[in-house]
């Protein structure tokens, strides 16, 4: 298993991620989880040597045990903020990823468990109406307003 790309130098903290979009209609899917008050997007770490792709398709599978396809890619989101968990500051660089699901049947399904044993007490993943969620406690709030846009360049160089 590859390093996730991520370190800490005292309070400071820097984290390279993914967030996943996935659509139906005017509904995304997002992770709820018990334990926390606000909702997120699904995602999470990019390991070294893979691309921000790589990572959110292995992401949701991780935690979903769906395989998906990219659409494409949405934004990249630079974020600076301070954690409620464990005071740390936070730079990140979120890259948020529309994917869709290979097996088309699945868009009929309501709700999602998590297949990752040590979360599948407290995470769901339910679909949510986007017009819905501008009044909901979702984290980064930000993508909410990137979703109708239609333009974002990305590149992956090999050299």
């Amino acid at each position: 298993m590859k390093e996730d790309i991520y370190y800490e130098i005292g309070n400071e903290s820097f984290n390279y991620r993914v967030a996943v979009i996935i659509r139906r209609n005017n509904d995304i899917l997002l992770q709820v989880n018990t334990l926390v008050p606000f909702l997120v997007f699904i995602g999470g770490r990019v390991s070294l040597g893979e691309t921000s792709v790589q990572a959110a398709i292995r992401e949701f599978k991780e935690e979903t045990g769906i395989d998906t396809i990219h659409k494409k890619s949405i934004a990249l989101i630079e974020n600076f903020f301070k954690s409620s968990y464990n005071g740390q500051n936070y730079h990140e660089i979120l890259i948020v990823h529309e994917l869709e699901f290979q097996d088309k049947s699945l868009y009929q399904e309501e709700v999602f468990s998590t297949i990752e044993k040590k979360h599948q007490n407290h995470i769901t993943f339910h679909w949510f109406d986007i017009e819905d969620l501008k009044d909901k406690d979702i984290r980064p709030k930000i993508v909410l307003d990137l979703l109708a846009k239609q333009e974002f360049q990305y590149i992956i160089n090999k050299d």
